[in-house]
């Protein structure tokens, strides 16, 4: 190859290299977003189980044996439908109308005392439990708005309201009223819960992606600054300015 191909061939990997590197840098800038203001919904999120209104567990008070079953699990049974008897000839009857979910006896076998002989569910009716941390709990209160939403079933958000809040074994629980379930929803599946603890109109509203250790990259008047900012209460996208120079119009970097 002479001397002039050589000289060519260096030219354009130069000149590649340089495009290379000003694409590279350019992409590495990232993007920006204009500051505005808006509504502001703060929520407290956690993941609920699906829990019956009514349900029944049967247990002994004394070791005895079965001496008939009438019934089996998953059946749906009345109130008042003979359940089992036992080796006293008493006859153990559903106090409410649902679904046997558990039935851990069989015909002549005997159980010990205090142990679950079978367990009634009312599928129909249920409720949303939520147990929170103490940071959490302080902030819901009843009549709080709630949105629910199954894995299964994306796209479909569910309206709800805390009922009420209480301990219970070292833990803080929600009870959540639903205006509506899915169709399916049955006790033990798990919804994703997102509890509406305050609510602020017409605030600047700074991405959460743009903020890094306090500070925001600003845009204004084509001038380009580095800011240190405070923001209050958050959603999953922004949070509320409570401090710093930044206002309606201004423009922040977002990394890419």
């Amino acid at each position: 190859m002479d001397r002039k191909k050589l000289y060519l061939f260096g030219s354009l990997f130069v000149i590649i290299l340089i495009l290379f590197s000003f694409f590279f840098l350019r992409s590495g800038k990232g993007n920006r977003i204009m500051i505005e203001k808006g509504s502001l919904v703060e929520a407290v999120y956690a993941l609920g189980t699906v829990k019956p209104v009514d349900s029944f567990s049967l247990k002994f008070g004394i070791a005895a044996s079965v001496r008939e079953v009438f019934v089996e699990e998953g059946q749906t049974v009345t109130k008042g439908q003979a359940l089992l008897v036992n080796d006293s000839g008493i006859t153990f009857r559903s106090p409410l109308n649902g679904t046997l979910t558990k039935l851990n006896v069989a015909k002549n076998e005997t159980t010990m005392p205090g142990l679950p002989v079978l367990e009634i569910q009312n599928l129909k009716e249920v409720f949303v439990s939520v147990s929170l941390d103490q940071e959490s709990a302080l902030r819901v209160k009843p009549g709080q708005s709630v949105q629910l939403s199954f894995e299964s079933i994306r796209g479909n958000v569910y309206k709800g309201k805390v009922e009420r809040i209480y301990p219970s074994n070292g833990q803080f629980l929600v009870r959540i009223e639903a205006h509506e379930f899915p169709q399916g929803i049955l006790p033990d599946m798990t919804t994703d819960v997102a509890i509406e603890v305050s609510s602020k109109d017409n605030v600047v509203l700074v991405p959460l992606v743009a903020v890094d250790r306090g500070k925001v990259t600003r845009f204004r008047d084509g001038n380009k600054d580095k800011i240190e900012i405070r923001i209050g209460a958050i959603n999953s996208e922004f949070g509320e300015l409570i401090q710093g120079d930044l206002k309606e119009g201004d423009e922040v970097l977002v990394k890419n």
